[in-house]
């Protein structure tokens, strides 16, 4: 064996030594194969290992976007509301607006808007939708006294006009009149017994030793 092969020789056992342990019996070491990457299906690049963005982080950013988003509360001290032309305000309503108009952080300006809809727009058509209601229950009692066989009679209609005329103020019929109340049955009800009681017992609106008092042919005789 001459000198070069001598030196390659032992440049070889050197190498295998420090490879494979003692000895030289172990198999050429082999370098760590990379973790395999999955590739995102929108074809962007992975990030490497390590370097995903922190979760707090995260969390802390979106915390801080919904803060800055969060609308900065403008709502006066007191609010001052006006009314519209011909209109009132409605204090028990303002009173339960107020504080929903102060935790939306609305102006004064902008809860003054909402009053003036709801003077201007809801208010009437509430109002309208009571009148109809209103007209449509006393439609309903003067069909109801026609239709009863006692109440719809000529002499029970001449009995109750007699005591409106006998006890009834100018007032009261005008009221009943315009309310629609003097529709309902109950009410023309007692007026007809009182006017069939006047007729009865000759009921007379002077002095008279016979004559029953109102009181009397009203409420009865308290004896």
């Amino acid at each position: 064996m001459n000198l070069f092969q001598r030196l390659l020789f032992r440049r070889l056992c050197n190498e295998v030594s420090v490879d494979g342990g003692e000895g030289g019996g172990g198999a050429p070491a082999q370098a760590p194969t990379p973790a395999k990457q999955e590739v995102p299906a929108n074809g962007d690049t992975p990030a490497p290992a390590g370097t995903e963005p922190s979760k707090a982080n995260d969390a802390s950013s979106t915390k801080q976007e919904d803060t800055d988003k969060k609308p900065v509360s403008t709502a006066p001290e007191k609010y001052e509301f006006t009314a519209g032309k011909g209109q009132e305000l409605d204090k028990e309503a303002i009173a339960a607006f107020e504080p929903v108009a102060r935790e939306l952080g609305l102006s004064n300006e902008q809860a003054q808007k909402i009053v003036d809809v709801y003077g201007s727009t809801i208010m009437p058509q509430i109002a309208k939708q009571q009148e109809a209601a209103w007209q449509k229950q006393v439609t309903e009692w003067a069909e109801t006294v026609k239709a009863d066989k006692e109440l719809g009679s000529v002499e029970s209609i001449g009995n109750a006009q007699k005591a409106m005329d006998q006890f009834g103020t100018p007032e009261l019929k005008q009221y009943l009149n315009d309310s629609g109340l003097g529709n309902h049955p109950e009410l023309f009800r007692i007026f007809s017994r009182i006017g069939k009681a006047m007729s009865e017992d000759g009921f007379v609106s002077g002095s008279s030793e016979n004559a029953r008092s109102a009181a009397d042919v009203l409420f009865g005789d308290s004896k």
